[in-house]
């Protein structure tokens, strides 16, 4: 299987972290390296090499936002197997290529299916709700992120 986590995953990842959970930025790098090797060990909590004792878990949700890209990824590679030659490609490259919005219902299927895949993993129904709708902005390239 291919590597889901591409380096276009990861900027996706790194826009959405930026935008909304800046406080997790500094253990960003560690987290991508961590997920690549353990995405389940990853999801389920990671402790960054904390000393002994300390048990504080160092990111909360950096570990949903990279399960979520890496399931729009496999959206994306799914949705392009349907129709290689004409509608997929059309479909990846104003979603990742970011030449437009993807249409509402294409939106919400990616949402309602990132959600799924994100409470399949133990996320809470919220949290999970709220990251895919991070990252599916985020790839269709819209610029409505929450005011501090």
């Amino acid at each position: 299987m291919a590597d889901l986590l591409s380096a276009e995953a990861v900027a996706v990842a790194r826009a959405v972290v930026t935008r909304w959970h800046a406080g997790e930025l500094e253990a960003f790098e560690d987290l991508v390296e961590a997920y690549r090797a353990d995405p389940d060990g990853t999801v389920r909590g990671v402790r960054l090499g904390a000393p002994v004792g300390i048990g504080i878990d160092l990111a909360a949700v950096t570990p949903w936002v990279l399960a979520a890209v890496s399931a729009a990824g496999g959206v994306l590679v799914e949705k392009a197997a349907e129709d290689a030659w004409s509608a997929g490609r059309r479909w990846l490259s104003r979603v990742w290529g970011r030449g437009g919005a993807p249409a509402a219902e294409e939106a919400e299927q990616a949402t309602v299916v990132i959600t799924v895949h994100l409470t399949g993993l133990g996320a809470a129904e919220p949290v999970a709700r709220a990251v895919a709708e991070q990252v599916v902005r985020e790839l269709g390239g819209r610029d409505d992120s929450p005011t501090a």
